[in-house]
């Protein structure tokens, strides 16, 4: 079994314009493998041997929660393939009973870009909504360090998230990028023997070859899951890189392709 623990797809009517704007927001930086739609993930899914991918969303302004889960409601049914995340804004003032509806829908986490979202990670207002949906047993999915798109923003900082590592230690918490693209001698430093999950979306080429990555790693080899980002990486060519990889053993690859993740969330039956 393969598990992509992160993926975004877009509606048909909107996925051009998204995928054009962040393509901008990095002054060409990125590139979109597919046009960012519900089909377009099933075909890379498909062709990279997928079985399942967790769809991540992310309410940028504290109006777009409501019309979010408006969307996982048309959209979960479709395909047991597809695990979708909600996200909620911390300045939503509604946010309470929208983590409780998402709750009640089977919804298994929330995905926060501080960044994008225009919060701090450690802010009094985004600890309030942690709480919440920790109470209700949601996986919390950050983006966590250096953003292409945001170069200068510092509201997902590794400091940060050291603070909420700490203030929620033992929460079921997931940070993308292995914790911050190129800072892990910091993230060693400051995350010292506090836990969480790590996905390995746009660092797997680095975590089998810088040393700091690799040490990460080795100290939390029951805690990284595979995770590539598509639209804005190649599916197969990850699945690939791990299935060809002389970095790690055969039980290595399992756990982060489908055991690690498995510990985390209810696999649907496809």
């Amino acid at each position: 079994m393969i598990i992509d623990s992160h993926t975004h797809i877009y509606p048909d009517s909107v996925a051009e314009k998204a995928i054009r704007t962040i393509i901008g927001n990095t002054n060409g930086c990125l590139d979109a493998y597919t046009g960012g739609t519900y089909n377009n993930l099933l075909t890379s899914m498909d062709d990279a041997g997928i079985d399942i991918s967790i769809v991540l969303t992310v309410a940028t302004n504290p109006e777009q929660g409501k019309g979010i889960l408006q969307w996982i409601k048309k959209m979960i049914n479709l395909s047991p393939r597809m695990i979708y995340f909600g996200s909620v804004h911390p300045y939503d003032p509604d946010n309470k009973s929208i983590i409780k509806e998402i709750k009640e829908l089977g919804i298994q986490g929330l995905k926060f870009h501080p960044a994008y979202q225009h919060f701090p990670a450690d802010s009094k207002e985004a600890y309030k909504v942690y709480d919440e949906a920790l109470r209700n047993d949601l996986i919390l999915y950050f983006h966590s360090g250096f953003d292409l798109s945001m170069p200068e923003s510092v509201y997902a900082s590794i400091e940060r998230f050291a603070n909420i590592l700490k203030d929620f230690e033992g929460s079921k918490i997931i940070l993308a990028h292995a914790g911050g693209i190129g800072e892990w001698d910091k993230i060693l430093d400051l995350f010292s023997d506090k836990k969480c999950y790590y996905d390995t979306s746009f660092v797997l080429e680095e975590l089998m070859i810088n040393e700091h990555a690799k040490a990460l790693y080795r100290q939390n080899e029951d805690y990284f899951i595979f995770g590539t980002d598509n639209p804005w990486r190649d599916q197969k060519k990850y699945v690939d890189l791990i299935r060809n990889s002389g970095f790690f053993n055969q039980e290595q690859k399992d756990k982060i392709l489908y055991k690690n993740i498995s510990k985390l969330i209810k696999i649907p039956s496809c």
